[in-house]
């Protein structure tokens, strides 16, 4: 690199040498400045200023232009002389392979040297490796709001991120918060929080308005997964201009392009679709189902525009009937004990507790999942009739139901476990004994576990099985979930 600049502070640069998978950081103790040779322009000079001396000594008119140009000139010689006075010093190229490069090679990836007290701001750092609009200050400290959710459970660290932190997230980027767990368990607990847009995680509309402002963005955020833009006019119709929480709902998700007269989803994370396919194609069964309630909904229906040519994925819901309407049409196939329970089941591996709310949500989209299959149409057909008609039930019914597959504290349900000596079990039963919103403590659990199940419980198992029901208080103790997590 070329450079005259005098670095104010060196600690703001460094080299990086890559070997590997690691790189080798040296600090930099001083900026210096090269250049090239500039013989050819010194000899081109020389023989300027022989031809013009031979001029003068002919004499004549061509002699006066020629003293004319040479004081034109001697300003110039003069700072030539002053430059060829500096201390210049000529360099040799080393090619790579050389002994010299060889040994300055393995000095700059030695192991030795102190810490490098980089200047870059930790915020500054942070935005690069997560795109989209802050949910607050756009001059939030993410580099310490990170070091702070470590501390925290997995499902609340994800949960104060997106509220509070970042709406619109990779998954690379997500990662960071969760550096001791796999991508599979980070997958399987993100959508409890956020939903999958055009390969970003944004956070849930519930989690961030109420019922009227949560479905607005939903709608918005239903046709981003259909077209990368949404023209002016729509949005227009779902959020009015003047609405105080327009700009708050629509800011983080997109910009607007004035020439074109619409709203441009931010960006796309095209590495997510190709490397998570089976995430995808849940997430886009999630969508129909959710598109469906969205169609329920009084004040979406005269609003649902019509899909545009640069549509991507079709309506799957709207292929099935309303998911009410299967109520009278159960028979031995459709409404069958096992095939009751093989829906519940299911949606009680996805999310061990749950509230009766949230089962009758869930089963809603398992039949605009089922119905969408079209690899064993029949047997996804009787599945998907069986979810309706258990959405359907009435409330004692359902409870019914469910109590073949989990079990009831109090007025929420935790999945029951195969193994009696499960410590999930042992959880449910210490959460029964007590009352409501109850808090346990990790010593209790393990006493009781040391009595029930008579055997040591590893800290994985513990871990697992906390993180599965339970959610940690401010002072370190475990209540159990209240069920509504979407």
């Amino acid at each position: 690199t070329l450079s005259s600049s005098k670095a104010d502070d060196v600690s703001d640069y460094a080299i990086g040498v890559l070997k590997g998978n690691l790189v080798h950081l040296n600090h930099i103790d001083a900026v210096v400045q090269l250049r090239p040779s500039m013989s050819h322009v010194f000899s081109g000079r020389a023989y300027t200023r022989q031809a013009l001396q031979s001029r003068e000594m002919n004499g004549g008119a061509s002699g006066s232009k020629a003293s004319s140009r040479k004081g034109d000139e001697h300003p110039e010689d003069s700072k030539d002389h002053a430059e060829d006075s500096e201390p210049w010093i000529s360099l040799t190229y080393q090619p790579t392979g050389s002994n010299i490069s060889t040994k300055y090679h393995d000095k700059m990836i030695s192991n030795e040297g102190g810490p490098i007290d980089f200047t870059m701001r930790n915020s500054d750092y942070v935005m690069s490796l997560c795109p989209g609009a802050s949910t607050s200050s756009r001059h939030i400290n993410k580099c310490q709001a990170i070091r702070e959710m470590l501390l925290l459970p997995l499902e609340e660290r994800l949960k104060k991120w997106f509220t509070e932190v970042s709406e619109v997230n990779q998954f690379d980027a997500l990662k960071h918060l969760a550096p001791t767990y796999s991508e599979e368990e980070i997958l399987k607990v993100l959508p409890e929080y956020a939903y999958l847009v055009r390969g970003l995680w944004v956070c849930k509309s519930s989690l961030l308005f109420d019922d009227g402002y949560a479905s607005k963005r939903d709608r918005v955020l239903l046709e981003f997964t259909k077209m990368e833009s949404i023209p002016s006019d729509t949005l227009d119709a779902w959020i009015r201009l003047d609405d105080p929480k327009r700009k708050r709902i629509l800011f983080p998700l997109c910009k607007r392009r004035g020439i074109l007269k619409d709203y441009k989803f931010i960006s796309a994370d095209l590495s997510f679709l190709k490397r998570y396919p089976h995430i995808v194609n849940e997430q886009e069964c999630a969508w129909s189902a959710r598109e469906m309630i969205l169609h329920e909904s009084p004040k979406m229906c005269s609003t649902v525009p019509r899909k545009g040519k640069n549509s991507t994925r079709p309506n799957v819901a709207s292929k099935g009937p309303h998911p009410n309407t299967s109520k009278g049409r159960d028979g031995p196939a459709q409404g069958s004990d096992d095939l009751v329970q093989s829906v519940l089941g299911t949606v009680f591996t996805a999310n061990k507790v749950r509230s009766m709310q949230a089962v009758v949500r869930d089963l809603r989209q398992l039949a605009a999942k089922y119905a969408s299959n079209r690899k064993d149409v029949s047997k996804f057909q009787a599945l998907s009739d069986a979810a309706k008609y258990c959405a359907s039930l009435p409330h004692d019914k359902l409870k019914s139901s469910i109590l073949l597959v989990a079990v009831d504290v109090h007025d929420v349900f935790v999945a029951k476990h195969e193994n009696k000596l499960a410590l999930r079990n042992v959880l449910i039963l210490l959460f029964r004994k007590k009352e409501p919103n109850a808090t346990l403590t990790k010593q209790e659990i393990l006493a009781a576990a040391a009595k029930i199940i008579k055997r040591e419980v590893t800290d994985r198992e513990y871990h697992q099985v906390v993180t599965e029901i339970c959610i940690s208080t401010e002072d370190g103790h475990l209540v159990l979930k209240n069920g509504d997590e979407p």
